[in-house]
């Protein structure tokens, strides 16, 4: 038996993802950055945590007051785990567009995909590693800019 998600929850995930996929242009990386925020494990949990850390926080102040004991490390662990789903939302583009590097390839062997499309999305997606060097070296896809 699964547990619902809060709707804030949802909605930060989906903002990530939406936010996230319009720094790109080409299509196919966007849709690729878009879809692995949208269905991330780990980012969910923590964007589940915030919400309901941030509930836990609305309540006691409004049954305690805004000066109670203890209120402002519970809005501490809320904007914690906000900046770790910060975090891991950054960690999702970089394994995204790794992934557009290292299998562009084969995509553009699918028709459905033509040359340009793969070729766009692969420059977007090589620049971006560029310029995020350290995400990259976190999830260990730095490598793939070797290709």
């Amino acid at each position: 038996m699964g547990l619902d998600r809060p709707a804030t929850s949802i909605d930060r995930q989906s903002s990530f993802a939406k936010q996230m996929a319009t720094d790109f242009e080409a299509w196919l990386l966007r849709n690729i950055v878009w879809s692995m925020i949208e269905t991330d494990d780990q980012l969910r949990y923590l964007c589940d945590g915030r919400s309901i850390a941030s509930e836990a926080a609305a309540i006691r102040e409004r049954r305690q007051g805004e000066n109670v004991e203890y209120l402002r490390k519970i809005e501490a662990i809320e904007a914690t785990l906000d900046w770790l789903a910060q975090e891991r939302a950054v960690e999702l583009v970089a394994l995204a567009c790794a992934e557009c590097l290292a299998d562009g390839d084969q995509w553009a062997s699918n028709a459905r995909f033509d040359d340009e499309h793969v070729e766009a999305a692969q420059t977007e997606a090589r620049q971006w590693l560029h310029e995020h060097t350290k995400e990259a070296i976190r999830v260990g896809v730095a490598g793939v800019l070797d290709f």
